[in-house]
């Protein structure tokens, strides 16, 4: 053996003594920790993740990171995922089954240094954890939380279909954070029932492992004998449309009390001083037919009938108007003009101001609808804007404007709009002296490339001059939608309302002239009295200011 050789072994003597068979040293390993990091907390089944494993020196109240180390990587459950070791404190991990485990690493250098460890979730690519809350009523929201349920493309309980929250498209409704963990909301409709959610994914369905019990009552209950107070000027519950006062599309018609009709009550509060445009929306496409949506500024409830307790009254103030299909009260009058029953109420309004609007809604059968107050003034068909008459849609609208034009020293030719479906124009106008008056109107364009079907009736203004009541001087509502009216009107206040039956939204041409040629060139001709009525009886019937569901 050469010398050289033989001083080696000297050398490692003591080492070998010692135990110290390995080449590092190992002083102060209780001092060095390990952290085990990772993107996400999540790896789907049959996929990798990255892992990063890094080591740390203890000195004081400080931590120097330690460099060049190697790592041990391993899996509390080899059937639920994998590691290898990719070398430079990288591994990868591979999802196998479904489960939570522990992934591993230790500093091969520092035996006594603590592991380092990660709790990491293998899921299928869209696993629910929860439905929160577990009890909701129509109209309230659910929030589905779990790994890859922002790619649920469909959610039902029973047999309803839930919809995203709030506005799909408009305002973000699916969220994911940066562990992996996501979320996605949903409004919760009638007909759902007590069950557990099912969900269909990217070719995948399930079941949520919780049941989420439905109260069959919408989140505005009760608001039958007295309405459910809405604050138009409280902060907007959705910040990015702010111009969205009140929104719900799930909210539910009940089933009625036996023998009797179903109620909705609302009321509208708006105290800001300044006048402003807004547009009420009760739309129910699913049970079109079965409703009638009115508005006022005043309504009360008086209890039951006193001959019928079955009957009970809801009753609008001595000179309040209200807006509705077939049910137009003015100064304490009802007008009562045959109409298609809508499957929406869109009344928008312009320059209310401060003080409190009414809605209800009366019903027959059970479903779902929406109900929406935006502030401005919203049309259904953008081609045809409100006209500058608005506001007239109630008669103390026009009333407050006053005659627009004073017959026979002048006439009216002017083009209006009925802006929304079931819209109503009253447009007043005075008769100086006793004189032949014609009131015509015509679509534009006109028919048959159109499919309106316009109507306008001649009243009295109530106290006006002509009667202290609302009655009807003329009318013209024959198919189609070129109408015109002729009368021998005496002195005082009139009004001049129309209509679409079919309650389309279309521009028309009016025109209110006295004389034998009156109106001459305008399209169409009068209507004969007696001329053919179409239509269908009322479905809120009954004089006065009482409306009996």
């Amino acid at each position: 053996m050469s010398p050289w050789s033989h001083r080696s072994l000297l050398w490692l003597a003591p080492l070998v003594a010692a135990g110290l068979t390995c080449a590092f040293p190992t002083d102060k390993s209780d001092q060095v920790v390990v952290l085990v990091q990772s993107p996400s907390g999540v790896v789907i089944r049959g996929q990798e993740l990255d892992l990063f494993a890094r080591a740390f020196r203890v000195i004081g109240a400080d931590t120097v990171e330690v460099t060049n180390v190697s790592f041990l990587w391993s899996s509390g459950n080899a059937t639920l995922a994998t590691v290898r070791d990719d070398g430079g404190g990288h591994a990868l991990a591979t999802g196998v089954n479904s489960g939570i485990v522990a992934i591993t690493a230790r500093a091969v250098a520092f035996e006594q240094a603590g592991t380092g460890s990660l709790q990491l979730r293998v899921s299928n690519p869209l696993e629910v954890d929860s439905v929160r809350p577990s009890l909701v009523r129509f109209g309230d929201t659910i929030t589905v939380y779990g790994v890859g349920v922002d790619s649920i493309f469909l959610a039902f309980l029973e047999n309803a279909t839930l919809f995203d929250f709030p506005i799909p498209g408009v305002v973000p409704t699916r969220s994911r954070d940066s562990l992996g963990f996501s979320t996605a909301a949903f409004w919760v409709p009638p007909p759902a029932r007590t069950s557990r959610l099912s969900f269909f994914g990217p070719g995948v369905f399930g079941n949520a492992p919780d049941t989420t019990r439905v109260q069959p009552l919408d989140v505005l209950e009760p608001n039958e004998t007295a309405p459910h107070a809405i604050n138009l000027d409280a902060a907007p519950r959705f910040p990015t449309l702010p111009f969205l006062k009140f929104f719900n599309p799930a909210l539910a018609f009940e089933i009625p009390k036996r023998d009797k009709i179903g109620v909705e009550w609302y009321r509208f509060d708006q105290t800001n001083p300044s006048p402003r445009d807004l547009t009420l929306i009760l739309s129910g496409p699913e049970v079109r037919g079965t409703f009638s949506t009115f508005l006022t500024d005043s309504l009360s409830f008086t209890g039951a009938d006193s001959s019928n307790p079955a009957i009970t009254d809801y009753r609008i103030g001595p000179a309040s108007w209200t807006v509705g299909p077939k049910s137009h009260f003015c100064r304490g009058f009802l007008f009562e003009p045959s109409e298609v029953q809508p499957e929406s109420t869109i009344v928008a309004l312009r320059g209310m101001p401060a003080g409190t609007l009414h809605a209800l809604a009366l019903y027959s059968v059970p479903g779902r609808y929406g109900l929406a107050v935006l502030e401005g003034y919203v049309t259904s068909d953008a081609t045809i804007p409100r006209d500058d008459h608005e506001e007239d849609d109630f008669c103390n609208a026009g009333d407050a404007r006053g005659p627009v034009v004073t017959v026979p020293a002048a006439f009216l030719r002017d083009t209006l709009t009925i802006d929304n479906p079931h819209d109503v124009d009253w447009i007043q106008f005075s008769v100086t002296g006793t004189a032949v008056v014609t009131v015509s109107v015509a679509s534009i364009p006109p028919a048959p490339s159109d499919s309106s079907d316009i109507d306008v009736y001649v009243l009295t203004v109530p106290g006006g001059g002509a009667s202290t009541s609302l009655s009807e001087s003329g009318r013209s509502v024959r198919f189609g939608s070129t109408e015109s009216v002729t009368r021998t009107l005496a002195p005082g206040d009139y009004y001049a309302v129309v209509l679409d039956y079919v309650g389309l939204p279309v521009r028309y041409a009016l025109c209110i002239e006295a004389g034998l040629l009156a109106c001459a060139g305008f399209p169409g001709s009068p209507a004969a009295d007696g001329a053919p009525v179409k239509r269908s009886p009322t479905l809120l019937p009954g004089p006065g200011p009482t409306v009996r569901p």
